[in-house]
């Protein structure tokens, strides 16, 4: 094949995978399929009010958006097609194929700080801790279709299982966790002795792993909390379980903790270089990123290897983070 068929057919390749190339054909451009195929961060930058689309491989930003004021959670539609970013009185839905801001909800009188979207896509719950309330909300035009009463104080972050019949809070000045019936809005609160902070659920949707102290684990069958693991720290922060639901990542002060799902025992720990807020996953389960608010920073680890990957610099104060295939 000649030099010049050669550059078509790569830009042709590019095309199809993620659509028109921003870069030109030269030294690099040959890399960007494989970059398409690492997939895209989505991070909030809280004190500059943005939400911007991160290269997965390359660390390069692809987009910059203007979110509400001060962003926080940020939370990708499971078909990878919207990013929905939690920024107190807005909701601000991007669309990640056209790399540019879809709408801006108004909440009125409620502020967000949590979101999460239906399996079809077709509904946001937003968690908004200082009303007590999860919102539920159409994910086309951002119109408040329920709300939810977490009757807690602190329900900073929601969960819902897989049959969306349940949503979960984390109550971090209540010390607690409130279990919502979504059909009946009837409450159960399961007092912790800790404050509870961060949150996640089992695929398979019997177990929710909730963080602040001692890892607790609730089965969602009876919602009692049926084990707490301890961690090499008293304080535990942001909680992730791999899509496979084999392991349970959780950030620590300046470390990253591996637990297996079912037995329950410490894989790995990694010493980080920032302190770390926010973490999500890649999408293949090997790569965990998280935030680093004080220094301007994202931290990678391979949660394989146990391993720091690198720390990449982004806008002030980075929080809320997504990954989307």
């Amino acid at each position: 094949m000649s030099s010049r068929l050669y550059k078509v057919w790569r830009k042709l390749v590019a095309v199809a995978l993620f659509g028109a190339v921003a870069l030109p054909l030269n030294t690099t451009a040959h890399h960007q399929p494989a970059i398409a195929r690492a997939g895209v961060l989505v991070i909030a930058y809280m004190d500059e009010s943005k939400v911007v689309l991160v290269d997965g491989a390359s660390y390069k930003t692809l987009a910059t958006l203007e979110s509400g004021k001060n962003p926080h959670e940020v939370r990708v539609s499971p078909d990878k097609r919207r990013a929905y970013v939690a920024a107190g009185k807005t909701i601000t839905a991007v669309d990640l194929k056209n790399r540019k801001v879809k709408a801006s909800f108004d909440l009125g009188t409620y502020s967000a700080h949590d979101i999460r979207v239906s399996r079809d896509g077709k509904l946001l719950w937003a968690a908004c801790a200082g009303a007590q309330t999860i919102l539920e909300l159409d994910a086309e035009t951002g119109k408040i279709l329920n709300a939810y009463k977490t009757e807690q104080q602190g329900s900073w972050f929601v969960e819902i299982t897989p049959d969306e019949r349940k949503f979960y809070t984390p109550n971090l000045e209540g010390k607690s966790v409130s279990v919502i019936d979504r059909a009946t809005g009837k409450v159960k609160v399961i007092p912790f002795k800790d404050p509870v902070y961060g949150i996640d659920i089992t695929p398979d949707g019997k177990q929710v792993w909730v963080s602040g102290g001692d890892l607790g684990v609730i089965d969602t069958s009876t919602d009692e909390v049926v084990d707490r693991v301890k961690a090499s720290e008293a304080e535990t922060g942001r909680i992730r379980v791999t899509s496979d639901g084999k392991k349970v990542v959780v950030a620590l002060s300046k470390k990253l903790a591996v637990f297996d799902a079912k037995t329950r025992r410490l894989i790995t720990e990694t010493e980080l270089s920032s302190s770390p807020k926010v973490l999500t996953l890649s999408g293949d389960n090997r790569r965990a990123f998280l935030t680093n608010p004080e220094d301007n920073s994202v931290s990678v680890v391979d949660i394989v290897a146990g391993k720091q990957l690198t720390t990449f610099q982004t806008g002030k104060k980075p929080d809320g983070i997504g990954w989307a295939n």
